[in-house]
C-alpha cells in the first residue's frame, strides 16, 4: 500500500503542477488588461504598460492563423491599451510626457506589426467590431464575398506613423514603416484617406460643434491677419486678385476673406482646396450672404454693401494638399495664361496639424504662390517648445500636430 500510495504521490504531484501552469497560462487579454491597470496604478509609471504590450507581442508570435477568435482578441488587447493610455493623458490634461509617449509609441508600434500579419478575413471580421479602432469600417460590408486586408493595412500605416511621430527613437516602427511605404522615410503626416475619412465623417456636424460649441475663432484670426496683411502690403488701395484656401473644410475661413478679394468681373477668384468631398459639399453651399459660419436668420453683407450674391468660392476641388499643382487648381484666362500667374495670398486654417515636417507642404504653397515679393501666406499650428518636440514637429495626445517656432520659420525660408 505505501509503495502504492509513492506512486500515486508521483503521480499527483506532477498533474497538479500541470493543472496550475495551464491555468496561468490561460489568462485572458482582458485579465491580463485588467492586471494591467490594477499594477499601473498601483505603480505609478509605464512599465506595466510595456510589460503588457510584449507580453502580447509574445502571444501573437504564438498564435496562429487558425485560432482566429484569440488572435482577434489579441488585437483587442492592443487597443484597450492604446485607448487606455489616450483617455488617461485626455483626462489628466497632460502636456508632454516623454515615458509616455514612448509607451504609447511601442503600443501603436506592435498595434501596426499586429494589423498587417491579420488575413483577409481576420480582417473583415475585425471590421465588423462595433468597438474596434479601425478607421473606415462603415464601408465594410457585413456580407462580403470577397474579403480584403486593404483596411487593416490603411490603419497600420496610420497607427505606424503615430509610433515614429511619439518617439522618434523607436526604429522598428520607422523600419515597418518605410518597407510598406516604399519611402525612404517616414513621411510624418496624416494619410490623405485617413484625414479625408475623418472629416467626411463629422462633416453634417463640423460647423455646429466648432463654431456654437467650441466657440472656434481660428477663422475670423486668419481674416484679421489677411486684412493687416493686405493694409501692410497695399496700404488698403488694392484687393487680392487669387485666393487659396488650402484646407477650406465647409468654408469657415472663406467667409472672411471673401472680402478681401477683387471682384470676379475684375478677374479676382478664390479656390478652395481639401480632401473631403463632404466638407466641400457644405462649402459649396455658402454664399456671399449666407452659410459658412452663418446661423438661422443671420446674414453678411456683401463687400459693398449691395443686395448681390453669390457663391462664396469660385471652384472647390478634392485634393490633397502636397499634390496641388498651379495646373490642378489654377484656371487659365482667354489667352491661356494662368491666372494671375499664381495665387497671391494662400492660407491654411488649421491645417498643418495634420502634417509633422511641414517642409513639402510649405514648398507646394511656394510654387503655387505669385512669382513677385507680394505674395502672402497665413497659417496656424499648434505650438510645441524646442523640449517637447525636438524634431521641430511632435504628435500631440489629440492626435494633432504640434510644431516649434524653428521649425515653421526654416520650412517657410527654404520653400
Amino acid at each position: 500500500m505505501e509503495n502504492i500510495t509513492r506512486r500515486l504521490g508521483f503521480v499527483v504531484l506532477p498533474l497538479f503542477i500541470h493543472i496550475i501552469v495551464n491555468c496561468q497560462a490561460e489568462e485572458s487579454s482582458e485579465d491580463l488588461y485588467r492586471r494591467t491597470v490594477q499594477s499601473w496604478r498601483s505603480k505609478g509609471n509605464w512599465e506595466p504598460w510595456n510589460e503588457y504590450t510584449v507580453e502580447l507581442l509574445t502571444r501573437w508570435d504564438q498564435s496562429s492563423s487558425n485560432s482566429n477568435n484569440n488572435r482577434l482578441q489579441l488585437v483587442g488587447g492592443f487597443e484597450e491599451g492604446i485607448l487606455a493610455i489616450e483617455k488617461a493623458t485626455v483626462a489628466q490634461g497632460e502636456g508632454i510626457n516623454v515615458p509616455r509617449d514612448q509607451t504609447l509609441a511601442q503600443l501603436y508600434d506592435a498595434y501596426g506589426k499586429v494589423l498587417l500579419d491579420l488575413t483577409s478575413l481576420e480582417c473583415h471580421q475585425l471590421a465588423l467590431d462595433p468597438h474596434t479602432l479601425l478607421i473606415g469600417i462603415e464601408s465594410v460590408s457585413p456580407n462580403s464575398s470577397e474579403p480584403s486586408t486593404f483596411l487593416c493595412t490603411e490603419n497600420a500605416e496610420n497607427a505606424l506613423r503615430n509610433a515614429v511621430s511619439l518617439d522618434a527613437t523607436n526604429s522598428h516602427a520607422a523600419q515597418l514603416l518605410q518597407t510598406l511605404t516604399g519611402r525612404a522615410s517616414a513621411h510624418e503626416r496624416k494619410p490623405k484617406e485617413f484625414v479625408a475619412e475623418l472629416f467626411n465623417s463629422v462633416a453634417d456636424t463640423f460647423d455646429e460643434k466648432l463654431v456654437q460649441g467650441l466657440g472656434y475663432k481660428v477663422p475670423s484670426l486668419v481674416g484679421e491677419a489677411a486684412r493687416s496683411l493686405l493694409q501692410s502690403k497695399y496700404n488698403n488701395n488694392k484687393e487680392y486678385k487669387a485666393v487659396l484656401d488650402a484646407g477650406c473644410g465647409t468654408g469657415l475661413a472663406g467667409r472672411y476673406l471673401k472680402p478681401l478679394i477683387d471682384d470676379v468681373k475684375n478677374g479676382g477668384i478664390m479656390i478652395g482646396v481639401d480632401a473631403s468631398q463632404k466638407m466641400l459639399d457644405i462649402a459649396g453651399k455658402c454664399t456671399t450672404r449666407a452659410g459658412c459660419g452663418l446661423d438661422g436668420d443671420e446674414k453678411a453683407t456683401t463687400k459693398d454693401g449691395g443686395e448681390e450674391e453669390e457663391a462664396l468660392y469660385n471652384n472647390l476641388l478634392v485634393l490633397d494638399l502636397e499634390e496641388m499643382t498651379l495646373e490642378n487648381t489654377l484656371p487659365r484666362d482667354s489667352n491661356n495664361h494662368q491666372h494671375q500667374g499664381g495665387f497671391d495670398l494662400i492660407v491654411a486654417a488649421d491645417v498643418l496639424v495634420y502634417f509633422g515636417n511641414i517642409s513639402n507642404l510649405l514648398q507646394t504653397f511656394a510654387n503655387l504662390s505669385t512669382k513677385n515679393d507680394n505674395a502672402g501666406l497665413i497659417f496656424s499650428c499648434e505650438r510645441a517648445t524646442d523640449a517637447e518636440a525636438p524634431l521641430g514637429y511632435r504628435l500631440l495626445p489629440s492626435g494633432r500636430f504640434a510644431h516649434t517656432k524653428q521649425h515653421a520659420v526654416e520650412a517657410a525660408r527654404s520653400s
